[in-house]
C-alpha cells in the first residue's frame, strides 16, 4: 500500500507575500475613494451647460492665476472663439480678466429656463454700440456654492443691490448708466439672442469683483439699445439635456 505524502503548510515567506499583496489592493482602493469627487449636496440645480465652468467649480479654475489682466471690451470681443466647447477650458478661459466698462442695465435670469445669474451688459466706453455680458452666480445653486469663489459671488451681489433695487427677469437699461470695472474669468458661450451678447459671445463669467468708479452725466449715457443682430462667431456647445441655460 502506497504511502500518503504529507503536505507541508506554506511558509512563513509566502503568507507575508499573500498579505503584502492585499495590503496594497486595500491602499489603492482607498486612495481611489478619497481622490473621488466628493458629491455635491448643497443648493439647488439651476444650470446646466458648462455649470462647474461658469461657476469656477471645475479642476482647472484652482490652476487660474488670480491676478487679474488689464483688458477691454474690444479686446476680448476680437479673440477668436472655439470652434466646440466642452467640460475642459480654451486659453482664453484661463484668465481673470479686469475691464473698464459703461454699465448699461441688468436682469435676474429667473425665466423658464433661468440660473439664477445677475446678467450684466456692459458697453465699451471707447464705442458704447460694442457691448458684452457679466453674470453673476447665485450662491443659492449647486456647484457655484461649492465653489472656491463664493464670497466673491455673494460680494459682487451684495455691491449692485447696494446701488439698485433687487433685479426682474425683464431688463432694466440703468438711468443714468454708470463707469465700472470688473472683474471675472473669461467665458465663450454658444449665441442664443441673448440681451448684450459679443460678436464672439465671451462673456466675463463668473465675475469676481465690481467697483462702481462714477455716475455718467445723462449727456454721456449711451442710448438704451444694444443689437443681438448682426454677424456672431461664437463657439458651439453639444447639449446636454433639453434645456437652455440664459
Amino acid at each position: 500500500m502506497a504511502r500518503r505524502t504529507r503536505q507541508s503548510p506554506p511558509s512563513l515567506l509566502v503568507i507575508i507575500v499573500i498579505c503584502l499583496i492585499i495590503a496594497v489592493l486595500l491602499y489603492r482602493n482607498m486612495q481611489r475613494t478619497r481622490t473621488h469627487t466628493p458629491e455635491i449636496h448643497c443648493g439647488e440645480h439651476c444650470g446646466t451647460e458648462r455649470w462647474q465652468i461658469k461657476t469656477a467649480s471645475d479642476a482647472e479654475a484652482a490652476s487660474i492665476n488670480p491676478a487679474p489682466q488689464s483688458s477691454s471690451i474690444a479686446e476680448l470681443a476680437s479673440l477668436p472663439a472655439p470652434r466646440e466647447s466642452g467640460d475642459t477650458r480654451s486659453e482664453a478661459e484661463t484668465h481673470i480678466y479686469s475691464v473698464e466698462a459703461i454699465l448699461l442695465g441688468w436682469k435676474a435670469e429667473t425665466g423658464e429656463h433661468g440660473d439664477r445669474d445677475y446678467h450684466l451688459v456692459l458697453a465699451d466706453p471707447d464705442d458704447p454700440n460694442r457691448t458684452m455680458i457679466a453674470e453673476v452666480p447665485s450662491g443659492d445653486c449647486a456647484n457655484a456654492c461649492s465653489s472656491s469663489h463664493l464670497q466673491q459671488f455673494l460680494q459682487t451681489r451684495q455691491i449692485l443691490l447696494s446701488h439698485f433695487p433687487e433685479p426682474h427677469a425683464q431688463f432694466r437699461y440703468f438711468t443714468p448708466a454708470w463707469r465700472v470695472r470688473v472683474e471675472g474669468m473669461g467665458f465663450f458661450d454658444m449665441f442664443h439672442r441673448q440681451k448684450g451678447v459679443a460678436e464672439n459671445c465671451i462673456e466675463l463669467h463668473p465675475v469676481v469683483k465690481i467697483e462702481f468708479l462714477r455716475e455718467l452725466e445723462p449727456q454721456e449715457s449711451p442710448p438704451h439699445r444694444t443689437s443681438e443682430s448682426g454677424e456672431h462667431h461664437c463657439t458651439h456647445i453639444e447639449r446636454s439635456s433639453g434645456s437652455e441655460d440664459e
